[in-house]
């Protein structure tokens, strides 16, 4: 299964959504790190944990998830990208962009906080749809394609699309830039689409 990361600073939107996630799934383990942080003993006591066969599904939630050291984001990735069968993890954040690119990558985000940022239209689908099929991009006068945007589709083509993640990786890497450096949103935005332009150019 998939995992998830829910973006949101509001607890009770992640309880709310938690509640509905978990009609009919009865094994729920909410791990909290033993320090301040989610540190690499922390990840490896899960692994041994999810190691053990369960005939049910089990959810695993991690809340706050971007409280988390590096290492242990890194321990996190071979569990994150092959889960063992019937289980879900389920990592909560702040913000996507105080993760390191390779767990976002490995995950499907929903942003809480905003729900509309969660939703691509058919007009920013078939965009960028046309721009990886090598059309020429005509940016439609009802859309408003940003990064976020960007990240969400790419994020849902990882498991079908090796190029998705060199586009997901920049996307993310400049989104971070974006906020906390003040870089031009357009200048970023023309950026990306260029890399995706080349990265699905048929030579």
């Amino acid at each position: 299964m998939i995992p998830l990361l829910l973006i949101s600073s509001d607890s009770r939107e992640i309880k709310k959504f938690l509640r509905k996630l978990l009609v009919n799934k009865p094994y729920f383990f909410e791990l909290k790190p033993e320090g301040k942080e989610f540190s690499i003993d922390d990840i490896r006591n899960l692994i041994r944990q999810t190691n053990t066969y369960h005939k049910d599904q089990r959810v695993f939630f991690l809340e706050n998830f971007h409280l988390s050291s590096l290492e242990a984001q890194n321990a996190f990735l071979k569990l994150l990208e092959e889960p063992p069968n019937k289980t879900l993890f389920v990592l909560s954040s702040i913000s996507e962009n105080k993760l390191i690119p390779t767990v976002i990558s490995r995950t499907k985000i929903i942003k809480l906080d905003v729900p509309n940022k969660n939703i691509l239209s058919s007009v920013d689908k078939e965009i960028l749809t046309n721009l990886i099929s090598g059309k020429t991009l005509k940016l439609h006068p009802v859309t408003e394609l940003d990064l976020d945007k960007i990240i969400l589709f790419f994020s849902s083509r990882i498991s079908s699309d090796k190029k998705a993640l060199i586009i997901l990786k920049e996307a993310i890497k400049i989104k971070n830039l974006q906020e906390n450096n003040n870089i031009n949103k357009q200048l970023s935005l023309d950026h990306i689409l260029i890399l995706i332009f080349k990265t699905y150019k048929i030579n």
